[in-house]
């Protein structure tokens, strides 16, 4: 399955320069299906509403109507669970990868959810490293900078 981060979420529904093509392509390629967390569900909300300055956006329509029918497979987070993978993952990659709180719990909740691949277009936050780190194949490719940080 591939986990979708919120910034591919947003990449989907908004025209994003290098990112919607690469995100739209992949999408028609991928036969794994997709899936959104509640936690990467918030975060898109937070993306569409700042994008927009709606709440009830035509983009959010549309993302709202994909987890609805089924096409985008909605996992809900057990929090429990959720915590217990996260510190996993601080105490293993905590020390040698620098990614915030909630980019960590979003690695674990692909881990959880039985994904195996990781759709992030975020290069700042080392999600993606962590996510790589802890063997999830990452799409787009980590860049050279990134790969430099790997933990294993």
């Amino acid at each position: 399955m591939n986990y979708l981060d919120a910034n591919f979420i947003a990449a989907l529904h908004f025209n994003v320069f290098g990112q919607t093509e690469t995100a739209e392509r992949y999408v028609r390629k991928s036969p794994l299906p997709f899936l959104v967390s509640g936690l990467a569900e918030l975060e898109a909300r937070r993306a569409f509403v700042r994008r927009t300055g709606q709440t009830r956006s035509e983009a959010w329509e549309v993302f709202s109507q994909q987890l609805e029918t089924g096409r985008w497979l909605r996992y809900s987070v057990a929090w429990d669970p959720a915590a217990t993978r996260t510190v996993e993952l601080i105490k293993r990659f905590g020390a040698r990868v620098n990614a915030g709180l909630l980019d960590t719990m979003h690695v674990a909740l692909a881990q959880l959810s039985g994904c195996t691949w990781f759709l992030s277009f975020d290069t700042n936050s080392n999600a993606r490293v962590l996510a790589a780190s802890a063997r999830l194949k990452v799409f787009p490719d980590l860049l050279p900078a990134e790969k430099a940080k790997l933990a294993r």
